[in-house]
């Protein structure tokens, strides 16, 4: 198999740390996009294969990916950092931890000491690109919506290895072929914007996200309508599961 077939491999019937938004929800309650999230799980654990996803934005992204690592050489220095899908390495890294072996995530690059990751998110939609690129928004709005977008997957990241201390997550404006009058050099300084996330500030949400992942994980095993799980509040106790029921409404 190739070094992608066997990172596909790795992936099938884990909880991974790009999917977390797919078992979260603003109320914390099981919604309908869970609900599918679980069933699809189950798709996985069970045939041991996924169902393949085209989405143009996706491939946009992974397109992009190399030439945000150049961008990052050449305007940040990276010379300890190690690009995931480098052609010189064995196979793509899938970092799983070793208490949670239903969970794994995939770094875009990191250090040679794995301290610090890199994540790279190329911007496709038009109003992004303008929010990101523009000079006079301020910065910590920018970094606002940025935790917002992708703060849960920002969370598996750490969760996936303890030795990750900070994430720099990397926004790009990547070279436009449908735009002929986009000539300035893919590595411009002004491609890219980064901001840190450092472990030892959001050490809450990523237990938080620890408790939903262990959550999901024995929901998809259980014999169990996943419909179901939208009924009462759940909880997860020596790999349990529990349901707590609402309170009928007093006459």
């Amino acid at each position: 198999m190739s070094k992608e077939e066997v990172w596909l491999k790795n992936r099938v019937g884990r909880i991974t740390a790009s999917e977390l938004g797919d078992i979260m929800s603003a109320s914390g309650k099981i919604i309908d996009g869970n609900v599918t999230y679980i069933r699809c799980k189950r798709w996985e654990r069970r045939h041991g294969y996924a169902l393949s996803v085209s989405a143009r934005t996706m491939d946009i992204g992974n397109e992009n990916e190399p030439m945000i690592f150049e961008w990052l050489k050449a305007n940040l220095g990276a010379d300890n950092v190690v690009y995931s899908k480098a052609p010189e390495l064995s196979e793509i890294p899938f970092w799983v931890p070793e208490d949670a072996q239903y969970f794994g995530a995939s770094p875009d690059a990191f250090t040679q000491e794995q301290d610090t990751v890199y994540e790279f998110k190329t911007l496709v939609g038009n109003e992004a690109t303008f929010f990101f690129m523009d000079e006079y928004t301020p910065y910590e709005e920018k970094k606002a919506r940025v935790l917002k977008e992708h703060g849960d997957q920002l969370m598996g990241l750490f969760l996936s290895n303890d030795k990750v201390e900070r994430i720099i997550l990397v926004k790009y404006a990547y070279q436009r072929d449908d735009v002929p009058a986009d000539v300035d050099s893919p590595l411009a300084q002004w491609r890219g914007i980064t901001f840190t996330f450092e472990r030892n500030d959001y050490i809450d949400s990523i237990e938080a996200t620890r408790g939903r992942i262990i959550l999901f994980n024995a929901m998809i095993d259980a014999r169990i309508d996943p419909m179901k799980f939208k009924v009462g509040s759940w909880s997860v106790k020596n790999g349990q599961l529990y349901q707590t029921l609402p309170e009928e409404k007093k006459k």
